[in-house]
């Protein structure tokens, strides 16, 4: 690494660990190197190596790319996180894990806050139904990899530890002290849509439409009274939100007192990533914009609210 990049990282280093926290000790434990070598690249006498500014990133979670491209004029690099959710190999549970990790970390934070404007639906909404998780799963299996041998939902295997990491996730999301989601209007039409286009390729069975069908029924039953309620059962505030306009992407930030992560969903089930700072303040503002534009559904706008749930049961039942 130059000069340059070096002083790069440590700024990253110093804005990713917190306030108190002995920056010499931490990379001292990263490094395995004693305090004096520690020192002198904290006074850039010696330059990171390569696999040491590795080691720093990996421990951390920060991005190389975005240390490289705050050199760079209007650069805001993004990382593209794919996962294999069919066949994981550890690197996809890890970042699935470091991803949960996060989210627990901010459970006692006062003010930790998530969100999202959609037009697919988000996974922390469905992924405690095992078919609608498992029809993400095959929809993004026949884009990826173009399958011709899976026919049936039921043939779709989530591993245990897959599983587990789910669970947590959606355990873990509810403990955030603000949640808000911004509905397309038509984001359960989309979903429609792609199931009977996948019943009619034969790739689901109509007994996989059928408990689909009755999955997105307590789907929507669980929202509306989400929705009324404006809280989880954890006691923590959730809000639903319907767009005036229509959604070309689904967008996320999620904020804590350690991170401040940008989050772009991309073939289904993966994300373009950042940790960027400027990117993600235009992020959650862009968001925000969205809101404006959008109808609270949550505690208030009753007539709204019954209008849009029981015109996406109807929506349902025609599947």
């Amino acid at each position: 690494m130059d000069n340059t990049l070096h002083f790069a990282l440590l700024e990253a280093v110093k804005k990713r660990v917190p306030e108190g926290t002995s920056i010499a000790r931490l990379l001292m434990d990263i490094l395995h190197v004693g305090r004096e070598a520690i020192y002198r690249r904290l006074r850039g006498e010696v330059l990171f190596s390569f696999d040491e500014a590795v080691a720093i990133s990996t421990r951390l979670a920060i991005s190389l790319d975005t240390v490289v491209g705050s050199n760079m004029q209007n650069s805001r690099p993004f990382m593209l996180k794919v996962t294999n959710f069919v066949n994981p190999q550890e690197l996809d549970f890890e970042q699935l894990e470091e991803f949960t990790n996060i989210i627990s970390d901010a459970r006692e934070e006062l003010n930790s806050e998530m969100g999202v404007s959609a037009n697919i639906l988000p996974q922390t909404l469905y992924i405690e139904f095992e078919h609608l998780t498992k029809f993400y799963f095959l929809k993004w299996l026949y884009q990826s990899q173009r399958i011709g041998n899976v026919k049936s939902i039921k043939e779709i295997k989530i591993s245990d530890r897959m599983y587990d990491i789910q669970k947590r996730y959606l355990k873990e999301s509810k403990y955030l002290k603000n949640t808000y989601y911004i509905f397309d209007n038509l984001i359960f039409t989309y979903l429609i849509n792609d199931i009977k286009y996948y019943a009619r390729i034969h790739h689901i069975t109509k007994d996989d439409v059928v408990i689909l069908k009755q999955e997105l029924l307590m789907l929507i039953d669980k929202l509306e009274t989400l929705a009324i309620r404006g809280r989880f059962d954890t006691g923590e505030k959730v809000q639903f939100y319907l767009s005036a306009i229509n959604l070309e992407a689904t967008y996320s930030y999620l904020q804590t007192q350690s991170y401040n992560i940008s989050h772009i969903t991309a073939f289904t089930l993966n994300a373009v990533v950042s940790l960027d700072l400027e990117t993600f303040e235009k992020m959650k503002r862009w968001i925000e914009s969205v809101k404006r534009l959008s109808t609270l559904i949550s505690e208030s706008g009753e007539m709204e609210r019954t209008i849009f749930f029981n015109k996406q049961r109807e929506l349902i039942n025609s599947l």
